[in-house]
This record gives C-alpha cells, sequence and structure tokens, in this order.
C-alpha cells in the first residue's frame, strides 16, 4: 500500500526542520514570492570551502537546494572540468566493486533511527511555523543525542517565555531567572516552613535545629556551635554514667547529705505511705536483676560513647563533610541513649528504696 501524500504544510515544515538540524540559518527575511516562508541561508564555511556564495532557498517555493548548488558549483568551475567531469564520474562508477548487502538488523535500526530524526524534525518545523524559537542549547537527556531545545513563544504582553522544551523527550525546562522575574519563589530544600512536627523533632535531635533571630528568621546552627555543645554533653553525661555505675556496683544508692526541705518532706511522706519491697521478695529480686541489666547497658553505652568520641572524622571535602555528619548525628544518638538509661535506673532504685 503506497504511503500517504504529504500535504504542502508538512513538506515545508519536513525541509526547514532537516536544513535546520545540518546547521543552516532560519533567516528574518520571508520570501518574494509566497510573502509567509522564511529563507532558510547555508553556513558560511560549506560556500567558502567550494568557493561560492552562501544559497539562500525557500522551503515552499524552491523545494530543497541540491539544484542551486549544483548549478553554482559547475557555474564557477574551468570549462575543461565542465568536459572532463562525465568521463570521469563514468570511470569511478564503473571501476568501484559492488557493495555487498548489509545486515537486515543494522537496516531495521538505521530505519528506525530515520524515522526518529524525521518524526523530530517534522515537530520542530511544526512548531517554528507557530513562533517557537530554536534554541543554541541540547537537550539534558542522554537518550536524546544532540536534539536542540525549542523555547517558547513570546508572552501576549511582548515579554520573553522562560520555559524550554524538548520534541523528542517531551521534556520541559524552566530558566531560574525566568522563574523570580514571573513573580514565583524557589523554595530551597532547607526550608523548614512545611515540616512535619516529628522531622522537625529528629533535626532537633540531631543537632540541626534552628535559632529564631528576629521576627520569624532563622540561622541554622553551625557545625563548629553543634561540636562544642556535643563535646559539653558528652563529658557531663560520662561523668554521670561513671558516678552511677560506682553507686550500682556497691548495692545501694545513698542520699545526698543535704537535703532542701521541700525533699525532706516529699521523702518522709513517701516512707510513711509506702513499704519498700523484700530485697528476697519476687518484685525485689526483679528489680535487682532490671537495676544490673541497665547498669550493663549503660556501661556499654559509656564505653562505646568513649570508643567512638576518640576517633572524630578527619575526612576532607565532600566525603568529609558527610563523614562528619554522620560522625555528630552519632554523637548525639549516645548522649540520648545515656540519658534515657539513667531517668529508667533512677526510677528502678527510688522503686527498691521507697516502694510504690
Amino acid at each position: 500500500m503506497p504511503a500517504p501524500a504529504m500535504s504542502q504544510l508538512d513538506q515545508t515544515s519536513a525541509i526547514l526542520g532537516e536544513y535546520m538540524l545540518k546547521g543552516w540559518t532560519l533567516t528574518d527575511l520571508h520570501c518574494s514570492d509566497c510573502r509567509s516562508t522564511p529563507l532558510m541561508r547555508e553556513p558560511a564555511a560549506i560556500a567558502q570551502r567550494e568557493g561560492r556564495e552562501r544559497i539562500q532557498f525557500c522551503a515552499l517555493c524552491d523545494g530543497r537546494p541540491e539544484g542551486q548548488t549544483q548549478s553554482q558549483t559547475e557555474a564557477s568551475l574551468p570549462p575543461a572540468i565542465h568536459q572532463s567531469t562525465p568521463s570521469s564520474s563514468t570511470f569511478t562508477s564503473t571501476s568501484l566493486p559492488s557493495t555487498a548487502p548489509r545486515d537486515s538488523h543494522l537496516l531495521s535500526q538505521q530505519a528506525q533511527h530515520r524515522k526518529q530524526s524525521d518524526d523530530t524534525v517534522s515537530s520542530i518545523s511544526n512548531l517554528l511555523l507557530k513562533g517557537y524559537a530554536l534554541l543554541g542549547e541540547n537537550c539534558p537527556n542522554p537518550t536524546c543525542r544532540g536534539i536542540p531545545l525549542v523555547g517558547y513563544p513570546r508572552r501576549p504582553d511582548g515579554s520573553k517565555d522562560g520555559r524550554k522544551m524538548c520534541v523528542s523527550c517531551d521534556g520541559r525546562w524552566v530558566a531560574e531567572s525566568a522563574i523570580e522575574s514571573g513573580g514565583m519563589k524557589i523554595v530551597s530544600s532547607s526550608d523548614e516552613s512545611g515540616m512535619s512536627p516529628r522531622s522537625k523533632r529528629r533535626r532537633e535531635l540531631y543537632g540541626l535545629v534552628v535559632e529564631e533571630k528576629g521576627k520569624g528568621k532563622e540561622k541554622v546552627v553551625e557545625t563548629k556551635d553543634f561540636e562544642k555543645k556535643a563535646k559539653e554533653s558528652e563529658e557531663k553525661l560520662v561523668g554521670q554514667t561513671k558516678s552511677v555505675e560506682r553507686e550500682v556496683e556497691d548495692g545501694d544508692f545513698e542520699e545526698d547529705n543535704v537535703e532542701t526541705p521541700a525533699t525532706k518532706n516529699t521523702s518522709q511522706k513517701r516512707i510513711t505511705t509506702h513499704t519498700a519491697p523484700d530485697t528476697e521478695s519476687p518484685l525485689g529480686l526483679a528489680l535487682s536483676h532490671t537495676t544490673s541489666s541497665l547498669s550493663t547497658t549503660l556501661h556499654n553505652l559509656s564505653a562505646s560513647l568513649e570508643r567512638y568520641a576518640a576517633h572524630p572524622p578527619t575526612g576532607r571535602g565532600l566525603r568529609g563533610e558527610d563523614d562528619s555528619g554522620k560522625w555528630f548525628v552519632d554523637l548525639k544518638l549516645h548522649t540520648e541513649a545515656i540519658k534515657d538509661v539513667l531517668g529508667v535506673i533512677g526510677q528502678v532504685e527510688q522503686a527498691r528504696r521507697l516502694g510504690y
């Protein structure tokens, strides 16, 4: 079944797109005959190499410029060369060996690639006739293989539209300058206005909190400040851990020698209203076992914290920054875990001494 004939507009669009992909220039001059089709101009390098003037043609009235190229080339050659050209071409065509048939798979790939190129050329040509502009940059998608981007037409008010598109992968891009000029705002990934409470709490836990400065202004905590705070927290918790371990190994937690009146009254009320469990009772044994387990956990966390703090990150560059951030996060998690264990140990010891 023969292929359907292309319309005149489709043929013109295909020729324009084909020669623009070959490097020809789409000028702002229109054909003097049809008064609607822009003229195409040949690259200067090709004309200089062949020693002739640059060609301009109308895709609607002239079709492809092969005839103009051949006539200008023959006119620039001497008569002797004109006479020898037929015999030379005949000799060349008869002396060349016949080419072997190509592989069918390779031919099918070439046909598919040619069809994709024709579709791309036709799409670009149609968009150019609608007022779109061919840009001087290619599509960043690696599968497009150098397909030029097309810019959108100007807005009704005459301003430039910064949007770009690729007719092959149907991708869309917008320049940052066009976004700002259009009254829109680029939101950075570090903006916390849209964060959930859980995400904010996690950033506070990792030491990535922001400090409020003035009315609604925020400032991210610097790495040096966070490192200083982490060191202070580490030293404080390590000291508390060691003191708690010594008290647990002795078998009991001693009350402070100096007590405030409020603490005395609270202790007396609790002692008078609750009875401490017997150490040999099931509850007393369970509390003792819990204290021992928590003491072991606290000792392991303390040893891990000391070992981890003794080897700070020493990397530089992108890798060093990533290692430093992970190190601070792990250090913060150690300190938070030690705080939790200390709180539970205090509650267990209070139950052993005062009861419920």
